[in-house]
């Protein structure tokens, strides 16, 4: 409605409030235009030049004289075919003095004059062109005169129209307004739809695909992020389930080491002792897990404020894969380790060691029967490159992706009880903290023959 408005208003504009200003500018430049041509055409020979003034005046509607320097008009053309005998008429001399007022009024420097006649009652009546010509020896004037027929009932006309055009333009906007508003909002009130669906839990609401670009392109966007919540529910779904089974077995210990000593060994030091150590480990690994929980979670905040030092990766990768030899004897779990000494870069101690030991923590939960684990840390091309193998199942391709994501937890089957247990969050925490030093990473996994993750980071001299 305001696009109707708007073309009215120039309408308005246009037709009414400035018609008279166009219509006298119009009026101008068509006589300038004619008289120019009528004065370039001048020729010495004179019946020849009379014959084009002639021509002018019966195809143009003009009035055109020419007469001496001294005000002796040579011919007169009406509009009308006229034989030569009639081309010397008699005009009334106040005209003719008005038309040589108005020569003496041509600027020095133009060879023409142009101007608009109004009637008695003030309209236009006429539109003048002036112009001089000469032969040599003699000037002449060009008189050339258009008649301007009156314009108030044309506008009178324009504006009982502009009546008719402001119903019709006002219906056909409503029509229009309806048409278009049904086919930009129907795609839009089915995504809403959907979106509700989505918002209630409903993540397998499909969207609306239809409809113009913008609205295919939000029903791509809305199922997309319809599919990301839905793995995103899945991973804490079976999160919950990690956490709820992890966080059962310490508990389940220390409540039973707990009544022991309470039950049966409070007075014999050496078992209650014992005990007491279980259940100190017990609430560590406790811990652990939450600390892993909050960790994750700062880390995803994005409010990380990340230190930056230089550092003997070498040495960082040592101290933790030291804390991981009780498995041997433990576990019977073998770690084979190639470590290049004092590679430096430029990082985060604390979240580096975290990452090595989450790493390694994964490859020992599911590395294969023979228990073995390979870690490697090579300079190679300034880079300083980390690999660590194990010899389980591997990872399907199609799951690759999501066992970055947190909550994800892989589901294949271990054949024997695991020395190290986990959240499923702890390649989660190692994507952020390598993200946050510009790390490149990844891992390449074979199904049935084990999986190797590893990172690069550039070396500092």
């Amino acid at each position: 409605m305001i696009f109707s408005v708007s073309i009215l208003a120039v309408l308005w504009i246009l037709q009414i409030v400035f018609f008279n200003s166009f219509y006298k500018s119009m009026k101008t430049r068509e006589i300038v235009s004619l008289g120019d041509a009528i004065v370039s055409g001048y020729d010495s020979n004179i019946l020849e030049y009379y014959r084009l003034m002639n021509e002018y005046a019966f195809r143009s509607n003009l009035r055109i004289m020419l007469f001496s320097e001294s005000g002796i008009v040579n011919a007169v053309f009406d509009g009308f075919e006229q034989s030569e005998h009639s081309r010397a008429i008699t005009i009334p001399r106040d005209e003719l003095l008005g038309i040589m007022v108005k020569i003496s009024e041509m600027p020095e420097n133009s060879d023409k004059i142009y101007y608009l006649n109004k009637d008695a009652g003030g309209r236009l009546s006429q539109a003048v062109y002036i112009g001089k010509v000469a032969d040599g020896r003699n000037i002449f004037y060009v008189y050339v005169s258009s008649p301007i027929p009156p314009v108030d009932s044309t506008v009178s006309v324009i504006k009982s129209q502009f009546g008719i055009i402001i119903v019709i333009l006002f219906v056909l906007s409503l029509i229009s307004a309806q048409l278009i508003s049904k086919k930009l909002a129907g795609p839009i009130v089915k995504l809403t739809k959907s979106a509700e669906n989505l918002a209630a839990g409903n993540f397998e609401a499909g969207f609306y695909s239809g409809g113009y670009t913008e609205a295919r392109e939000l029903a791509s966007a809305l199922g997309y992020a319809a599919s990301e919540l839905s793995k995103l529910d899945s991973y804490r779904k079976e999160f919950i389930a990690n956490v709820s089974h992890d966080l059962k077995t310490p508990l389940t210990i220390i409540k039973f080491y707990g009544e022991l000593i309470r039950d049966v060994n409070g007075g014999d030091e050496n078992k209650r002792g014992a005990n007491c150590e279980t259940i100190i480990k017990e609430a560590d690994r406790l811990t652990d897990m939450v600390n892993e929980v909050l960790e994750l979670s700062k880390l995803n905040s994005g409010n990380v404020t990340l230190v930056k030092t230089n550092i003997n990766l070498s040495l960082c990768l040592a101290e933790v894969l030291e804390s991981f030899y009780a498995l041997t004897e433990r576990g019977g779990y073998v770690f084979g380790a190639d470590i290049d000494e004092n590679i430096a870069v430029d990082g985060n101690e604390q979240y580096l060691k975290r990452v090595f030991y989450n790493l390694i923590s994964n490859a020992v939960n599911y590395t294969g029967e023979d228990k073995s684990v390979n870690v490697s840390l090579k300079q190679i091309n300034g880079a300083a490159r980390f690999e660590v193998a194990d010899t389980g199942e591997g990872i399907p391709p199609e799951r690759l992706q999501g066992i970055w994501e947190r909550y994800y937890k892989s589901s294949g089957k271990t054949t024997h009880k695991r020395a190290v247990t986990g959240t499923g969050i702890g390649l989660s925490i190692v994507k952020n903290a390598l993200e946050l030093h510009g790390a490149r990473y990844g891992v390449m996994s074979e199904v049935g023959k084990g999986s190797t993750f590893w990172f690069e980071l550039r070396v500092e001299s």
